[in-house]
């Protein structure tokens, strides 16, 4: 038995304000701002880096601080992008008081294809930890020390609802690392539900705001399921 969760979309982000930090994980996964044009549809099987209008002209940063509001002291907040913006996200959460702790880096064991006579595969995904104020969460769940690499694989054409779409088991082996059963994690930026699912998966209870109704719809039938 899970405890109860919400999803909220954006005619609730308003009432944010009230309940100031009571979240324990912050784990997010934010646009990048890497969409370009490109012919990567010539390619079999290989799909383009235009995501959409929702990763143009986003404000990287300017989240960051009313979340960190929403995050109680002791708190984690993970946070994945591109690796070209980790340095103004982890000056940001320094900014605000954070202590950055560590980059993460999500190995993925089936990269999708380039042009390998001209660049390098993309095989790697990186994310900044940083904590809020003293005695943060840190379960190890290994008999040695905690690598800061996970490795697995991308999500599936037939299974993937977001393009961007993270794998539930990666999410969860972070929530069960940085936050206790019972605890709140918070996503500013839901998608499809992916750290929705993986939070109750583990135990967790779950905020979550999405703009975007559809993928909003799709959070909450994969939640239903569970």
């Amino acid at each position: 038995m899970f405890p109860l969760n919400d999803i909220y979309n954006e005619d609730c982000v308003l009432g944010m304000e009230s309940w100031g930090g009571v979240a324990d994980l912050i784990l997010t996964d934010p646009p990048y701002n890497i969409s370009t044009s490109n012919n990567f549809h010539t390619m079999k099987g290989r799909q383009g880096i235009d995501f959409g209008d929702w990763d143009k002209g986003f404000d990287l940063i300017g989240w960051i601080p009313k979340a960190i509001e929403r995050l109680r002291d002791g708190g984690n907040i993970i946070i994945f992008n591109a690796w070209r913006n980790m340095g103004n996200i982890a000056s940001t959460l320094e900014d605000c008081g954070c202590l950055v702790k560590e980059m993460i880096q999500w190995q993925k064991s089936n990269p999708m294809p380039r042009n390998r006579d001209r660049l390098y595969v993309t095989s790697c995904e990186f994310a900044v930890w940083a904590t809020k104020g003293k005695g943060w969460t840190f379960n190890r769940q290994r008999d040695s020390y905690e690598n800061t690499v996970f490795q697995y694989p991308i999500v599936s054409a037939k299974k993937r609802i977001h393009p961007t779409q993270k794998p539930v088991e990666l999410l969860k082996d972070l929530i069960l690392i940085h936050s206790n059963p019972g605890d709140i994690v918070f996503d500013p930026f839901m998608g499809s539900g992916s750290t929705a699912v993986a939070a109750i998966e583990a135990g967790r209870k779950f905020i979550g705001f999405e703009l975007d109704s559809n993928y909003c719809g799709a959070a909450r039938e994969r939640i239903s399921k569970l």
